[in-house]
């Protein structure tokens, strides 16, 4: 009788385990959506989460690894909010077990300090963020020993999360053993990033990314397309202009819809009624104000300069130039982002999206970079498409003086250089692949006086 109880028990329990697990990974779990538009923005969902780590596991990772990430998730430049247990950024769903994924919040938000106060600013670049960092680091912890079953288990109960019973056998029997291939994966899609440099804060390669994605053997050379994460604030400036920093393409769709595929979501679980509610707010969401008191004489003298030197034909809204892409060898700018982008790119991205209603088809190859408007300028530092230059300063000066390399990742903003004064951080080398700080030399002759004016008005943009 008792063998017969026991048979029945672990009976039910793997019929319980196995339809528990079919529930489980048949169907994705609605996306999170949030009524204010400000939290979506930071915690909603794009369907970035369906590869995403599993979220019992990455929670404690902070405190598994505390000597290697010190500041949890911070040590990669994320941000947090009182009263949120997810960094901005970070969305959690139920797709298999619930995961995390990326949104539009990671790459678009982040903070200034001045006179010791710091200000979040929503649509900013984040350029505190260490993408590349922080991926790397899930990787390599998957394959540590310190991260098992009992551990995250221990680690869940000393926060005051106590798993349930199923909660353990599904964490040890389910999410494990499927974890170490799943990451193992990650791990050789990432093989690439060892033979060039480090993205650092603030920048992203999403060039090779897609050309991993399509088996195009990114590892087998050295073609770099790093490039900052861009604001996306007052998008209706932007709408008969290029997108992307090398104007590969003139549809904000298929932008918004790329950058989603390129966070995380696949295309059958892409939450476009989250995108395009998101794109819609975007385009009046206004540019920050500088941080600090304007000298308005002096902002007007600047103007006066910014016209004369016909700054407004490429950077002003109605400007002749505006959105049209400048040739890299007349910028004089690095040029192996526009270089990466070729037809054979051009040509897979014509495929992306081939079973539905948004296949790409406004992809092309141009040969230089974009003229972007300036709103909010000063919180787009470091400048160039690469991130190449600290400070407004900097970009005015001569080529050859400006600095070789410079720390980057702190929230120190320096209103009077205008840009980000970091004293410690990642270490920007200017003399590496896809680095380079030249070009784009307008201005850079003026008198000393006439780059203070000219500095001056562009606080006011």
């Amino acid at each position: 009788m008792k063998n017969l109880i026991f048979f029945l028990f672990f009976a039910l329990l793997g019929a319980a385990l196995f339809l528990e697990f079919k529930r489980l990974t048949v169907k994705p779990w609605p996306a999170a959506h949030f009524a204010d538009i400000e939290d979506h923005f930071k915690y909603g969902s794009i369907g970035a989460e369906v590869d995403g780590f599993p979220y019992a596991i990455w929670r404690e990772l902070p405190a598994i690894f505390a000597e290697d990430i010190p500041e949890g998730f911070a040590t990669f430049g994320f941000l947090t909010e009182p009263g949120h247990e997810l960094p901005i950024g970070v969305s959690v769903r139920r797709v298999g077990v619930e995961r995390v994924g990326f949104n539009c919040g990671t790459c678009h938000v982040s903070t200034y300090r001045v006179d010791g106060e710091e200000h979040m600013v929503l649509g900013a670049p984040a350029h505190m963020l260490d993408l590349q960092a922080y991926i790397t680091f899930l990787a390599k912890a998957t394959a540590d020993d310190r991260l098992t079953a009992d551990a995250v288990i221990e680690a869940a109960e000393a926060d005051g999360r106590r798993p349930s019973f199923l909660d353990k056998v599904v964490l040890r029997f389910v999410v494990f053993p499927r974890l170490e291939a799943q990451v193992a994966q990650l791990r050789n899609s990432l093989a690439w990033m060892e033979n060039r440099p480090a993205h650092g804060p603030g920048r992203t390669d999403a060039g090779n990314f897609w050309r991993e994605r399509w088996g195009l053997r990114p590892g087998d050379d050295l073609r770099v397309g790093t490039v900052d994460f861009p604001a996306v604030w007052n998008q209706q400036t932007r709408l008969d202009g290029s997108f992307h920093w090398d104007g590969n393409n003139r549809s904000l769709d298929e932008r918004n819809i790329s950058a989603a595929l390129a966070g995380g979501a696949p295309e059958w679980l892409l939450e476009t009624r989250s995108i395009n509610r998101i794109s819609d707010w975007l385009m009046e969401l206004p540019p920050p104000a500088y941080p600090a008191a304007i000298n308005a004489e002096l902002a007007a003298e600047g103007h006066a300069i910014y016209l004369r030197e016909g700054c407004d034909s490429c950077h002003d809204v109605g400007g002749a130039a505006l959105g049209k892409v400048t040739h890299a060898a007349l910028l004089g700018t690095d040029p192996e982002r526009t270089d990466l982008f070729d037809e054979v790119m051009v040509g897979y991205f014509g495929q992306v999206g081939a079973k539905y209603s948004w296949q790409f088809s406004n992809y092309r190859v141009t040969e230089g970079y974009a003229n972007m408007p300036l709103d909010g300028i000063w919180m787009r530092a470091p400048y160039l498409h690469n991130g190449s230059v600290p400070t407004m300063a900097d970009l005015l000066a001569p080529a050859e003086e400006r600095p070789v390399t410079f720390f980057t990742g702190c929230p120190e903003f320096d209103t009077a250089r205008m840009g980000f004064a970091c004293e410690a951080g990642f270490v920007f080398d200017t003399e590496d692949i896809g680095n380079g700080n030249g070009g784009h030399l307008y201005g850079t002759a003026l008198p000393e006086p006439e780059k203070l004016a000219l500095i001056e008005y562009l606080k006011t943009l």
